[in-house]
């Protein structure tokens, strides 16, 4: 992946949206997602006061205006392309959800209905990213073992969806962790998590072999770090739900990161 033959405007959009799901992970696993309760995007006094007092939900709202003003950009230097509209329309997408997770954590949107919230949200913001990646990288040469790409893709997003949908529950309810790791069907989106997120990072290692160029230590180092990551997540949300740490960030981004570059470099590619 070199910088110098990726189209500028979509990703710097990409690293950004990337940077917007760090900034909204870490605010929930700090616990401080609701810090400026349902009102969006909320009074500049607050916000500043809010950062004054050490709460990284302003810096997420920011974060999150930023991301949306460079994606139109990239929309609008590449009209042409359908990649550049889908990218908008998922952008707005995630914005309407976002303010969505506001209104559930608020006790707003109705049960069962609020425990989707989180992971269609999560859905929208992974596509925003995808389809600003798919834009920004042009034909790739050829991927050995390019098979590997898509289930590494798959399993990424899935494991993604399933852990959005546990924080969210937690979140929402304000509950200790009610998963356990024994083989019962209450405990399902958990087993499905675990095994999702331990085939997505086997499936990626697996596959930065066939890479080339940054590429392969991207895919390398990512699905290692999700998986050190993922146990860090476990841990801390046995311990606290509604602030389980920061190590939720990285869970969160590499997710996204291992997802898009997966599912790009196995459209992109040649087998």
């Amino acid at each position: 992946m070199s910088t110098g033959v990726l189209k500028k405007a979509p990703f710097l959009a990409y690293l950004l949206v990337l940077w917007t799901t760090f900034t909204g992970a870490l605010t929930a696993g700090l616990g401080q997602g609701f810090d400026l309760g349902t009102e969006w995007p909320g009074a500049l006094y607050r916000l500043l006061a809010a950062v004054a007092a050490g709460s990284f939900e302003p810096i997420h709202r920011f974060s999150t205006v930023l991301a949306g003003a460079a994606v139109v950009i990239a929309f609008l230097k590449n009209r042409k392309s359908i990649y550049g509209a889908a990218a908008l329309a998922a952008l707005v997408a995630t914005a309407l959800t976002g303010r969505v997770v506001l209104l559930a954590l608020g006790g707003e949107v109705p049960k069962p209905l609020a425990y989707l919230v989180y992971p269609i949200n999560n859905l929208a913001a992974f596509a925003t990213a995808f389809f600003l990646l798919m834009l920004a990288v042009p034909e790739m040469p050829q991927w050995r073992r390019r098979i590997l790409l898509r289930g590494a893709a798959f399993w990424s997003v899935v494991a993604s969806l399933t852990g959005a949908y546990i924080l969210g529950v937690h979140k929402i309810d304000r509950s200790p962790f009610m998963y356990s790791l024994s083989l019962d069907p209450g405990s399902a989106p958990l087993l499905l998590h675990i095994a999702a997120g331990g085939l997505a990072a086997a499936l990626t290692a697996a596959a930065s072999v066939g890479g080339r160029g940054l590429w392969r230590p991207v895919l390398a180092g990512a699905s290692l770090l999700q998986a050190a990551t993922g146990l860090a997540m476990y841990l801390g949300a046995t311990a606290n739900t509604w602030a389980p740490g920061p190590q939720t960030a990285l869970h969160a981004v590499l997710a996204h990161l291992m997802a898009t570059t997966t599912l790009v470099a196995y459209l992109k590619s040649r087998g």
